[in-house]
This record gives C-alpha cells, sequence and structure tokens, in this order.
C-alpha cells in the first residue's frame, strides 16, 4: 500500500483546486479518477452544452438575418461538424486541467475506480492493470452525480438518450422528445428547435421551471411557443416503445390517456449523486434517502477523516458551487479559517437557455415561504435601449428589496446576458448597497448594465 496525506476521489471542479491546495501546502495527494479528468463540468456539463448552444445561437440569428437587414438565401447545419467542434473543446479544457495537474510533483493522478476498504484505505480497481491500494489519514469523496433514469416501462430496452449521449449526435433529430422540462430539458429542447428539430417537452410538473416565479415562467412558455416548441404538461409516461425508427410514449394527462411519437427520445429528469458502488457501506457514511452523502459545516462525513464536496454532498449543482466548497473546505479544514460556511452563501445560477435566465437570492415564492417581507421591481427589455438596438427585447429584470433596509433580497434576469448583469447584482448584495444608490448611479451608456437605473426606479411600481 502506498501512503499519501490525503485522497481525493473524482477530479471534478472540487477534486482538482482541493488537490492543488493541499500539493502547494507540501503535503501528497493521490487523485483517483475512474474516466475523465475534469468531471461533468468539461466532459459532459458546462463546456459542452454552452458550446453546442453557441451554435445553435448562430443558427438561430442566420435564420432571422433579414430582420437585420442582411439577405441571406440559404443556410443548412452541419450536426457532424456542430459535434467536432464540441469535441475540440472538451478536449481542449480537459488537457488544460490535466497539465495544470502534472505541474505539481505532491499529485499523483490514479485513472481506475475507488472502492474503500477502511476508513483510511481505498483500494483502485485499474483497467488492465494490477489493483492498487493506497492510504491516507484525509480522504476526500468529490464524484459528482449522472443522470436519474426514471423507472417506465420499456425505457430501458429504447433507445433514448441522456444529457450526455445527445450531444454524441452526428444527425439532427426530425423530432426530439424531451421527457422532462427542467433546465437541462430546456436547454437542449430549444438548442435542437434551432438546429432544425420538431421539439415537444413533457414534465410532470404543471408549468415549466416550477422553482421560478409564475411570471417567470409565463415569459420562458412565451419564448418557446415564439420559437415553435411545443409543451406538455402533468404528463405522467407509463409505457416507451421502439419501433420502425419511431419511439413512442403512452402517458396519461388530465385529459385521459395519450401517446407521442418521435425520432428521438432525451431523458433529462434530473440527476443522482454518485455514492453507490464505492463501499460506502463498509465504513458506515450515512446517506440521505436520495443518495446524497450527508456532512457537517466542515464537509466531514459521519466517518472521521472522511469528506465529502460538490453534487455528491448535495451541495447547489453547479460547477461554481463545487469550486466554492473546495475553497472553503480547505480553510476549514487545512487553515483552521472557519469564517465562512456554506451557510446563508448566495447561490447564483444561469440557465443557458436565449435569452438566459439567471437567478441570485431570494424570488417572491421562496420571499413568502419565508414571511419576509419585500418590494419588487421589473423592468421589461422592450423598454431597455440596448436590447432594442440589438433586437433582443424578449425578457425582464426583477428585484426584491427589503423595504425598510433598501438592501436587495434577490433577482432574477430572463435577458440577453442575464448572467453578466447578475454578478453585477450579486457584488451589490455581497457590498450592501442600497437599491437606490444603484439607481441614480451612473452606468456607461448604452449598455445593458444601464437598465439596472431603470430597474431599480421601479421598486414601488411593478407595471410593464
Amino acid at each position: 500500500m502506498k501512503k499519501f496525506d490525503a485522497i481525493i476521489i473524482g477530479a471534478g471542479q472540487s477534486g482538482m483546486p482541493l488537490a492543488k491546495k493541499i500539493s502547494a501546502k507540501g503535503l501528497s495527494v493521490a487523485l483517483i479518477e475512474k474516466r475523465a479528468i475534469g468531471g461533468t463540468c468539461i466532459n459532459d456539463g458546462c463546456s459542452p452544452t454552452k458550446t453546442m448552444a453557441a451554435a445553435a445561437r448562430i443558427a438561430h440569428l442566420v435564420g432571422r438575418a433579414g430582420d437585420f437587414g442582411v439577405e441571406v438565401a440559404s443556410y443548412a447545419v452541419n450536426q457532424k461538424t456542430v459535434k467536432k467542434r464540441k469535441d475540440y473543446i472538451v478536449d481542449l479544457f480537459r488537457g488544460g486541467a490535466s497539465k495544470s495537474l502534472e505541474k505539481s510533483e505532491k499529485i499523483t493522478v490514479i485513472m481506475g475506480k475507488a472502492i474503500f476498504q477502511s476508513s483510511k484505505t481505498v483500494l483502485v480497481k485499474r483497467e488492465g492493470q494490477a489493483d492498487m491500494e493506497v492510504g491516507a489519514d484525509k480522504i476526500f469523496i468529490n464524484t459528482g452525480s449522472s443522470p436519474r433514469i426514471p423507472e417506465i416501462k420499456g425505457l430501458l430496452h429504447s433507445p433514448f438518450l441522456n444529457s450526455s449521449s445527445i450531444m454524441e449526435l452526428e444527425e439532427t433529430p426530425e423530432h426530439l422528445l424531451v421527457l422532462g422540462g427542467g433546465y437541462i430539458g430546456l436547454e437542449f429542447g430549444q438548442m435542437f428547435r434551432r438546429f432544425g428539430s420538431k421539439v415537444t417537452v413533457m414534465d410532470m410538473a404543471s408549468r415549466l421551471v416550477p422553482t421560478e416565479d409564475t411570471d417567470v415562467c409565463e415569459e420562458i412558455s412565451s419564448i418557446f411557443k415564439e420559437e415553435q416548441i411545443d409543451t406538455k404538461f402533468n404528463i405522467k409516461v407509463k409505457k416507451v416503445s421502439h419501433s420502425n425508427g419511431k419511439i413512442t410514449l403512452s402517458y396519461d394527462d388530465k385529459s385521459g390517456e395519450g401517446s407521442i411519437s418521435g425520432s428521438h427520445l432525451l431523458v433529462a429528469t434530473g440527476r443522482k449523486p454518485s455514492s453507490e458502488e464505492m463501499g460506502l457501506e463498509n465504513i458506515a457514511v450515512a446517506r440521505t434517502d436520495s443518495g446524497h452523502i450527508v456532512v457537517d459545516e466542515n464537509f466531514e462525513t459521519s466517518a472521521p477523516g472522511i469528506y465529502a464536496l460538490g453534487d455528491v454532498a448535495g451541495s447547489p449543482p453547479f460547477t461554481h458551487m463545487a469550486y466554492h466548497d473546495a475553497y472553503l473546505a480547505f480553510n476549514r479544514i487545512y487553515e483552521k479559517n472557519t469564517s465562512q460556511s456554506t451557510k446563508d452563501r448566495l447561490v447564483p445560477y444561469c440557465v443557458f437557455i436565449d435569452p438566459q435566465l439567471a437567478r441570485i437570492g431570494l424570488n417572491e415564492q421562496q420571499a413568502k415561504e419565508k414571511g419576509i417581507s419585500y418590494t419588487t421591481g421589473k423592468f421589461w427589455m422592450k423598454h431597455a435601449g440596448r436590447a432594442l438596438e440589438t433586437d433582443e427585447t424578449r425578457g425582464f429584470f426583477k428585484v426584491l428589496v427589503d423595504p425598510e433596509s433598501k438592501q436587495i433580497l434577490g433577482a432574477t434576469n430572463l435577458s440577453m446576458d442575464g448572467g453578466e448583469i447578475m454578478a453585477v447584482l450579486q457584488m451589490a448584495m455581497v457590498g450592501k448597497v442600497p437599491y437606490d444608490q444603484i439607481q441614480h448611479l451612473p452606468i456607461a451608456h448604452p449598455t445593458l448594465a444601464e437598465s439596472l437605473n431603470n430597474l431599480m426606479g421601479q421598486v414601488k411600481n411593478t407595471d410593464e
């Protein structure tokens, strides 16, 4: 057995930065990865999906070039080239991640599947090589998550796609059925509609993105309708069948039984923590009913000396939050700095539909659930100078404000570059800048951020 100061299982967006931080202290680290360096973000998530979404946006803009006075006789989407560009970006980012790890002599990367033998030892099963046993007093789990596949009759016997395999397509689906109206389903649904597919999105919920406010859902629904993306709600799929190149979903809804057929099926029904088949039962690491590893404020599990970070530990399922977990864990465990924790930290996120859906802090339904007093402001993009100039007028800015302290409680941006503007509001929240100071702040003209003046001016008037 080879001994290290620390073992990290999973070279994702918590595992890699944590390995670098620990090794920088002169400590030895074994970084175990069973699939590919970079985790979901680089290989299956952020990098490849946003690369493909960029291609879909170009197709969308070419399709409406005439609105800007640019005459385009015709165009076609080459799905093979879209995939090739996506693969290039993934290889580029993965290669960069690998090279950054190689710079440290204290980090040993081991490719293989990790299985706990005890609370201090891990067996690594390596393909084509002998098993390897490693030990350490501190072991960190950063195994992320994987697509959740629902139990539906016939599904496993049908050629369905998940959020990873759909990006390997070299043809544009004739009719893409999307099972799941969450963020993943929305991104891929709009993407492939812009590539030229007919798209139908189906969900068990009564509306899209139910965690967002109703007005946000209504505007996204309007945008999807405009782009001819069909949506069906209150759908309970009972059976999936496959015949003659068609996939058929049989379902129940409010009107009774129904069915729909398409050329391809994307199952986008969420993700599950990757906490199985690693021997956690051997060391009594507690997990929730959903499979997330239970941790305390120091990311320590029920087994002393074993820690978990990122998606597998139930942190908000975003790359930037996994990266922040590594920052907090290192400070709390190795630097003994407990001034910051996961408690009450702001969680920004952006859904890369077009226009982008970005949020920071509370929305209205959360504020109501918590009994928090608030007032709102809303500013529609159809009134924003920059949006009008670029003909990107769909969506709105929305802010929640504490009426007494004038502090921003949260914001939702459904707009062009909504994620970039969200970061401005996030910094205002961290810096405790009152909303009325932003209202009268001279912001460069003509920029989208300038519309924050107008948004804050609407705080006590939410009419259009």
